[in-house]
């Protein structure tokens, strides 16, 4: 019998978490994963980004109950923008106003992320909607696909409002000569410990990760989006929460190919990725929804 054989007949007689906690072996028992539910609810269990894998993306919705949308979602997140097919959105520009702050470079076992700490005024104003800049993190390649086409590194700015409302500001940055100065710092620096929160290195303001990007304009800790695709999707992560306003930047920002290639290296060390170093969800159907593209000026600094 083949060994995708066994695992097939794992997940069919033990279900996908412990059949994955067989096959992986896993920190836990998989009895305690399967029977002790007050441990499972501060321990979500075991996943990955590999395809191929039974804890990979085609197997979230099976892996616990809370991961259910991220099979049954119709609204999902993210998608392949065809350029030649998007709307036209109408509405205002995004404006961001972030401070400097502490900067702590964590490793969440799935992307590279930074907390923004209490106390730090980081927010996102739409409209008369606003926001509150929660933690931006960073997958390699990226999630969203223009024209079928990866970029090299994606970072995601995620907001939440009063109501209780995500909004997800998208950039893309390529292998270029101009590699942003603060992407190369948290980049370069990610622990490469799953689980590592880090220590603190400085101040950094977030703005600065807007630089050069065509159609926006970024100085001194504020930000203005004028040229964006907007559509509404999901949190790309389990458990794939829908109802979350996504914007991703017109323009795409540099990044260097060492830094690129520490990324693919932290991430191939996550744990339960045994050696799979992309963190990024296949793109989705858009499933009749319509991508929209705010045209503005191409002003950038």
């Amino acid at each position: 019998m083949s060994d995708f054989n066994r695992r097939e007949l794992l997940l069919k007689g033990m279900g996908v978490a412990a059949a994955a906690a067989a096959t992986y072996g896993l920190r836990e028992p998989a009895g305690t994963l399967l029977h002790d539910s007050a441990h499972a609810a501060t321990t979500p269990p075991p996943w990955n980004h590999d395809p191929s894998a039974l804890i990979g993306p085609s197997r979230w919705t099976g892996i616990d109950p809370g991961f259910s949308t991220c099979g049954t979602g119709v609204h999902q997140s993210p998608v392949n923008i065809e350029t030649a097919q998007v709307g036209v959105f109408r509405g205002p520009a995004l404006q961001l106003k972030y401070d400097a702050s502490e900067l702590a470079i964590g490793n969440t076992g799935h992307v590279i992320e930074v907390k923004v700490p209490p106390g730090a005024e980081d927010v996102m104003q739409i409209g008369g909607d606003t926001y509150r800049l929660t933690q931006y993190h960073f997958h390699t390649p990226s999630e969203h696909t223009i024209n079928g086409r990866h970029a090299d590194v994606e970072g995601h700015f995620v907001h939440t409002n009063a109501a209780g409302e995500t909004a997800v500001v998208g950039v893309r940055y390529r292998i270029g000569p101009r590699p942003n100065r603060l992407l190369e710092t948290i980049l370069r620096m990610a622990p490469e410990t799953s689980g590592a929160e880090g220590r603190p290195i400085g101040e950094a303001n977030p703005a600065d990760l807007f630089r050069g990007l065509d159609g926006t304009r970024a100085k001194r800790g504020q930000v203005q989006v004028n040229r964006f695709y907007t559509y509404d999707g999901s949190l790309t992560t389990p458990g794939c929460t829908e109802n979350v306003h996504w914007y991703m930047t017109y323009g795409s920002g540099h990044v260097s190919r060492a830094a690129v290639k520490h990324f693919h290296a932290v991430v191939a060390k996550f744990a339960n990725y045994r050696g799979y170093a992309n963190d990024n969800r296949p793109v989705q159907p858009l499933n009749g929804r319509v991508v929209q593209l705010r045209v503005g000026p191409k002003r950038h600094s």
